[in-house]
């Protein structure tokens, strides 16, 4: 009886199994045909593109102003309206930040005259990255475009205004006519009353360029032009608005280095650039106007000689936003001008 029963517990255990064998069978061609649809599915994703980041605002501003460089020059005249704002008495030294602050204004900023001198420029011992010395006195020198461009930064990271500053030191004025015509004003250096520059020895290097220095350093912006009269229109901080000679005035600032900074207004670059339309004829008067109207006399006040690097007030370096007016004691300075015009050191 015991072998009877042994019998058949070994006949359902032999069937079992081939029950589980014959279902493991069956269930092979399924898996089978599903991987091929995992595969499918990760090879698709594979060939999917990744998302591009949205271009940054530099790289938008970059890309504006090469258009603008490449666009043609369509018309004979054109202007930016700023106002005018002289240096005195506040800052005898700083036509930089006043020259900066009409450029800004000119753009929607509302920057008082000692807004950016004593909140906003970049100071530093080397005048190519920050003014050093001190514009409030008698005794400051100066700063060059690359400070100015950390001045903007300094402002923008603070406010957030939609300004962007570029060098363009080097481009002649048929470059720059360019971006007047874009509406972006220059800040650009020349010298006292379009005077000679008055050289010195001194000078700093600042990312394989020279920055010579000279006595008579003077910065303003560049606003207007008009070239079937061969001039162009200056906001210039010790003078007003005054129009002086194409032809000398870019003479003397490629002389002195060719320095300049385009403003450039951020806040539309989402929009197409469209080159400005070919200018039509100004139709003539009908009328001759009874009155001829009165001309603006320029400022004769005789601005204060910068010191040469050698003489410049030594500055502590800034590296963050000024917060408060710059309490550097002033050198003494010139008492007169040099007689003969100094040798022009040239460029290493």
């Amino acid at each position: 009886m015991k072998r009877i029963l042994c019998s058949l517990l070994l006949l359902v255990l032999l069937s079992g199994c081939t029950a589980i064998s014959s279902l493991s069978t069956t269930a092979t061609p399924d898996t089978a045909e599903k991987e091929p649809i995992s595969s499918v599915k990760s090879t698709s994703a594979a060939t999917e593109k990744p998302t591009e980041p949205a271009p940054t605002i530099t790289e938008l501003a970059e890309r504006r102003i090469s258009d603008i460089l490449k666009a043609d020059l369509h018309s004979g005249s054109a202007s930016i309206d700023v106002d005018p704002i002289e240096q005195y008495p506040e800052l005898p030294t700083g036509c930089e930040s006043v020259a900066l602050t009409m450029a800004m204004n000119a753009l929607g900023c509302k920057l008082s005259k000692t807004d950016i001198a004593e909140n906003y420029l970049q100071y530093d011992d080397n005048f190519a990255i920050g003014f050093c010395g001190d514009p409030f006195s008698d005794g400051g020198a100066g700063v060059m475009p690359i400070g100015i461009i950390r001045t903007v930064e300094n402002y923008t990271a603070a406010t957030g205004a939609p300004i962007y500053a570029y060098n363009a030191s080097h481009h002649p004025l048929s470059d720059l006519y360019k971006f007047i015509e874009a509406g972006c004003p220059v800040v650009i250096w020349t010298t006292y009353y379009m005077d000679e520059p008055m050289y010195t020895d001194d000078g700093m290097y600042y990312d394989d360029e020279y920055y010579m220095w000279y006595y008579n350093e003077h910065c303003v912006t560049l606003c207007g032009y008009d070239r079937s009269a061969g001039t162009v229109k200056i906001a210039d901080p010790l003078q007003g608005m005054v129009t002086y000679d194409a032809d000398a005035f870019e003479r003397i600032n490629q002389d002195i280095g060719g320095w300049s900074v385009i403003l450039l207004d951020t806040s539309h670059l989402d929009q197409p650039f469209t080159e400005a339309p070919t200018e039509k004829p100004t139709e003539k008067p009908t009328a001759k106007p009874t009155e001829k109207p009165s001309e603006t006399q320029p400022s004769t006040k005789q601005p204060t000689e910068k010191h040469p690097e050698s003489e410049k007030p030594t500055a502590a370096p800034r590296t963050e936003i000024a917060t408060e007016k710059p309490t550097i004691k002033p050198t003494e300075k010139p008492t007169e001008k040099p007689t003969e015009k100094p040798t022009v050191k040239p460029k290493p």
